[in-house]
């Protein structure tokens, strides 16, 4: 370890890595290295983005008997969302990266060019979903982007002077994870594990009360924001989030910068219930609130309902997504492992053969919430769910930019009711119909005006400017015939 003084301010900073060529001045932000024994200032690096991770340097952990500690960070950001790459120093003196995107960790040490057995793929070459052969074994590629550095801290082993372009392709295989470094001329490989959040030391990490206080502040200013396009108050917003859909008029906020800027005005968005409202706490062993709903439909298929999905979370155990269908709800998680053989007939995935189900797109016809990537309407994906068991549900979404794997399992709406505190007709309508995500009020609006309440509403109306010239009991009859069926189908709906 070594200890100097930052040109720049005469704070001391120290250099705990033999591997680090730079460190971050706490005090002034200075990018500061090393020639032979004089510090020198070789620019600044942004404060890193505050975005609710529970590691911070200083974290210690430890993975298949390796120990290890992070000394450094440098927060990457692309066109929708960013994630956070610690730089850690093992226990033998070598060092390596723990990539950290919204709770999923892998851990990675640089692979020898001894061990780049074949040629690699030219970055424009690479396509998601793709085989490479990494380290021996076939690996599938599950991101694809160019990102840039926009903030840093600690020691690092690169020159983050003032930022940098990054272009990388990640690929899986069951737990192995490797990254395809393209930034320099000749293309390197970091290769390791996915990491669970058991791998790190709890004494070190953030705890629950230090990640929401520091989320509660949004870039340094307190909650809440005030929309830039209507001036309401946007008060589901996290410092997490990468975006933030304002409810007063359903403009989509840019939270990645200083500032919410508006990058798309949504001013024509339908208006509707959701069973779970933003804001909302429910209870599953630790507390999570709602953060963001999405309503989506298969595009072109108007005898598929179109179905909810809630984003969820809690600052120790990080995300999780009730989804809301026809059939019932749904309890997901992303999954850290992937599987190791995939086709077009089979999957293998923990051991075991996982059929396909179903093929289909799905789209995003409405947004609201706080989300930790950026959604829009309209975004489509691919969509392809495996069964193996009667249980769960193995499923693939793929864009032209990444593929994740979730899983899904059966959850009684009785559970939700009692995670929520809601009371038992507590499911708001499904969508029966898609439409367009160009839809304008007009066509939000003919669903409502049909709903068989405002149908009812619409006939005692008329009855009553019809009362002076038909009999009293007609009157009541007519009003029986309108109102009893409602009751009936209301009724059903209440029943367990």
């Amino acid at each position: 370890m070594q200890e100097v003084l930052c040109p720049q301010c005469g704070a001391a900073v120290r250099f705990e890595s033999a591997g680090a060529v730079m460190v971050v001045c706490g005090a002034c932000r200075s990018t500061i290295t090393k020639d032979a024994d004089v510090a020198k200032t070789i620019g600044h690096l942004a404060a890193v983005v505050e975005d609710g991770s529970p590691v911070r340097i200083g974290t210690r952990g430890r993975q298949e008997g390796r120990g290890f500690h992070v000394v450094g960070r440098l927060r990457m950001q692309y066109d929708a969302g960013g994630w956070n790459e610690w730089y850690v120093l093992f226990d033998d003196g070598t060092d390596g990266w723990l990539s950290d995107a919204s709770g999923q960790y892998a851990l990675m040490r640089r692979l020898p060019d001894a061990k780049l057995l074949a040629p690699l793929p030219a970055f424009d070459e690479v396509r998601v979903g793709e085989a490479i052969k990494i380290d021996g074994a076939l690996h599938f590629v599950s991101d694809r982007r160019e990102s840039r550095c926009i903030g840093g801290e600690g020691e690092l082993p690169v020159n983050a002077a003032d930022g940098w372009d990054a272009r990388a392709v990640d690929c899986r295989r069951g737990q192995a994870f490797a990254t395809i470094d393209y930034s320099d001329d000749a293309p390197v490989i970091y290769a390791g594990t996915a990491a669970q959040r058991t791998d790190l030391d709890p004494q070190t990490l953030r705890g629950k009360d230090e990640i929401q206080a520091s989320t509660e502040r949004y870039r340094g200013r307190v909650m809440p924001l005030d929309c830039p396009n209507c001036g309401g108050s946007v008060t589901i917003a996290v410092a997490m989030a990468t975006q933030v859909v304002c409810p007063s008029c359903s403009s989509l906020l840019d939270c990645s910068g200083d500032r919410a800027e508006i990058i798309e005005a949504n001013k024509r968005a339908a208006q509707f219930r959701t069973t779970l409202a933003l804001g909302a706490v429910g209870k599953f062993n630790v507390p999570y609130t709602v953060l963001g709903v999405m309503r989506c439909d298969v595009p072109g298929d108007t005898a598929e309902p179109a179905w909810f999905e809630y984003l969820l979370f809690n600052p120790e155990a990080g995300y999780l997504w009730l989804v809301e269908t026809e059939d019932g709800w749904q309890r997901v998680t992303v999954s850290d492992e992937w599987p190791t053989v995939v086709s077009d007939a089979t999957c293998m995935f923990r051991g075991m053969a996982w059929s396909p189900q179903y093929d289909y797109r799905a789209r995003v016809t409405a947004v609201f919430g706080a989300f930790n990537w950026r959604v829009r309407r309209g975004d489509t994906r691919r969509v392809t769910d495996f069964k193996c068991n009667l249980r769960e549900t193995l499923t693939r979404e793929q864009t032209d930019e990444e593929i994740t794997w979730s899983i899904a399992s059966a959850f009684p709406e009785a559970s939700v009711r009692s995670a929520f505190g809601l009371p038992k007709a507590m499911r708001a309508p499904m969508p029966t119909s898609t439409r367009s995500a160009d839809a304008d009020d007009d066509e939000v609006n003919v669903e409502n005006a049909t709903a068989p309440s405002t149908v009812a509403w619409i006939a005692t109306v008329v009855f009553f400017v019809l009362s002076e010239s038909i009999s009293s009991g007609a009157f009541w009859i007519g009003l029986l015939m309108v109102w009893a069926p409602l009751a009936v189908l209301y009724s059903r709906e209440e029943a367990p």
